[in-house]
């Protein structure tokens, strides 16, 4: 039951962005110049301080635009 919940929940995660968003694994993030950036997958997208803050490497996460 526990692996059946856990497939699901992993599903949703991975298929709940719009195509707005941006979604990937957090490979980085930095401060350059003053602006908060985050790096998906490799790609840079910058970000406001909340979504900077809870970045982690390795989490899966989707920005919104």
């Amino acid at each position: 039951m526990k692996k059946v919940l856990l497939v699901l929940v992993l599903a949703v995660t991975m298929f709940s962005c719009t195509p707005e968003d941006d979604c990937g694994i957090v490979t980085n993030y930095d401060i350059i110049n003053g602006n908060y950036v985050v790096y998906l997958d490799g790609s840079r997208h910058n970000v406001n301080f909340s979504t900077w803050w809870e970045a982690s490497i390795g989490n899966y996460m989707c920005i919104e635009y």
